[in-house]
């Protein structure tokens, strides 16, 4: 009976390692490749852009960007980008959004017409419905250009986000 149980504890024990994938709890850092300028990029710098942008904000109510909300909330059709990463608010609270996209080769315009498109629209939505101060913050929202990454950027901030990101993307 003894070995009975050691042997179905074993099976659990094993299962449940199998079962988790041997995943780390925390993943390793990322390794820093070299860019032509002899600048040094983190590889998942947009990941990390929009981690440390958003750490002091408060706000209620924010959405990841993904292709099918931005098609959804938009109307941005996503043949256009080949990489999106950002976060915005669902406009209940205030506005504190963070869209970055990379271009599919020679559609540059297209992406910074998306971004413009976006930022429309969210002026659109705060001029009837100006909470926190969101229509302003919509309004002074400027779209910039680091290497081959958009970025859209409407918060109440603006300065302290744009350190973060030539901290992560220097000219």
């Amino acid at each position: 009976m003894q070995r009975f149980m050691i042997l179905i504890t074993s099976v659990i024990v094993l299962a449940i390692l199998l079962l988790q994938g041997f995943m780390p709890t925390y993943p390793f850092p990322q390794a820093i490749q070299q860019v032509e300028e002899n600048q040094t990029v983190v590889s998942n710098a947009p990941k990390e852009i929009i981690g440390d942008i958003y750490f002091n904000i408060a706000t209620i109510g924010v959405l990841e960007a993904t292709p099918e909300r931005l098609r959804l909330d938009f109307d941005i059709d996503d043949t256009a980008y080949d990489g999106l990463w950002g976060r915005y608010t669902d406009g209940r609270f205030g506005a504190a959004d963070v869209i970055i996209m990379t271009a599919n080769p020679g559609k540059e315009d297209e992406v910074l017409e998306a971004l413009q498109t976006i930022k429309v629209s969210r002026i659109s939505l705060f001029e009837n419905y100006d909470i926190y101060n969101a229509y302003d913050i919509a309004s002074d929202g400027v779209i910039i250009e680091r290497g081959d990454y958009y970025i859209l950027l409407m918060l109440e901030d603006q300065s302290e986000a744009i350190s973060i990101i030539e901290s992560y993307l220097p000219r």
